[in-house]
């Protein structure tokens, strides 16, 4: 009977010890984006690696979509301790707070070659992004690129004259001057809401990756898709950098390699992803269409690098180190 009560309070000594280590630290994290996007399949994967690699020391957990209100609030949430590390855009999250704003430039039109050179982009600006969202209380890490993207529309979209009048749906200002210089009317609102406001005909389309665009069922009130490729965009990791500086080198280096096998993991998902993404959308009745006046697209915002380049020279800085990396 002693031995039994010897043992039973061992293993409540063993699971009370466990308990303890499981909360020494804590990830909250979250994305705009759904559950089944790349993005979001791979934060997922970076919560499981996390758990595992610290041996229960860190205890992390994910939100996904709109479960903690839209980009811009999670971005706030991160920065005030309410999350310790959020997904985001650098040019619709960051790129909000005085002296980031060149972050915009990362979603400029027709700036970057394909999606391995925008990769290359991501991985050499990281100094740079740090440089910037440091003074707002961020460390970024793990750029992803979430793919071209394309124009997908509630009416058939075949060259630059048929934009004349939509009214599109774009997350920050780079998007809007962007339509506006095809013609058409930009309009601003968070990621979860595009389903609602295309059905209701606030907007007549949106873009995006089609990885991304089928993720939240777009396709459902939008059947015509153009492909453009007019812009890449991407996410960084943005952790709160009081919490990630308060960690031990041994963490730092768990939540280091737990980064960079989830960016990996995710790069592979979305290049995979964005074919089949293609194939399901035309199952469900979209229209694709290969525009073939894109020059002609590329030229009507050519205006737009010099107009946001006059905006100060820490912009020019930032777009001549983008455009500097092969």
């Amino acid at each position: 009977m002693k031995k039994c009560i010897a043992l039973v309070l061992a293993l409540a000594l063993c699971l009370g010890l466990t308990s303890a280590l499981a909360a020494e630290y804590t990830l909250r994290t979250s994305t705009n984006l759904a559950a089944t996007s790349t993005v979001g399949q791979g934060l997922a994967k970076f919560v499981e690696l996390v758990n595992e690699k610290s041996g229960g020391r860190i205890e992390a957990t994910a939100n996904f979509g709109s479960e903690m209100g839209s980009q811009a609030e999670q971005v706030a949430m991160a920065q005030f301790g309410d999350l310790e590390m959020v997904v985001a855009a650098p040019g619709t999250g960051p790129g909000a707070y005085e002296g980031c704003e060149p972050l915009l430039l990362y979603e400029f039109p027709f700036l970057f070659k394909d999606n391995d050179h925008y990769r290359r982009v991501l991985k050499a600006t990281l100094p740079q992004v740090n440089e910037m969202v440091n003074p707002i209380g961020f460390t970024a890490m793990g750029g992803m690129s979430q793919g071209a993207r394309d124009i997908l529309t509630t009416k058939p979209v075949k060259s630059i004259e048929d934009m004349k009048d939509l009214v599109m749906r774009g997350p920050n200002a780079v998007y809007i001057s962007m339509f506006e210089s095809v013609g058409a009317a930009g309009i601003t609102m968070d990621w979860n809401e595009i389903y609602t406001a295309m059905q209701n005909g606030t907007c007549d389309g949106c873009e995006g990756s089609p990885s991304s665009l089928h993720a939240s069922a777009l396709e459902d009130n939008g059947k015509n898709l153009a492909i453009t490729n007019h812009i890449i965009a991407c996410v960084y990791y943005f952790f709160n950098t009081d919490w990630y500086s308060a960690l031990p080198e041994d963490l730092k280096t768990v939540i280091g390699e737990a980064v960079d096998e989830a960016v990996a993991y995710q790069e592979a998902l979305d290049d995979a992803d964005q074919t089949a993404a293609l194939e399901a959308m035309k199952a469900n009745g979209v229209t694709v269409t290969e525009v073939q006046d894109i020059d002609a697209w590329k030229a009507a915002c050519a205006g737009m690098t010099d107009e946001y380049l006059s905006r100060g020279d820490n912009w020019k800085a930032f777009y001549d180190v983008l455009t500097s990396i092969e």
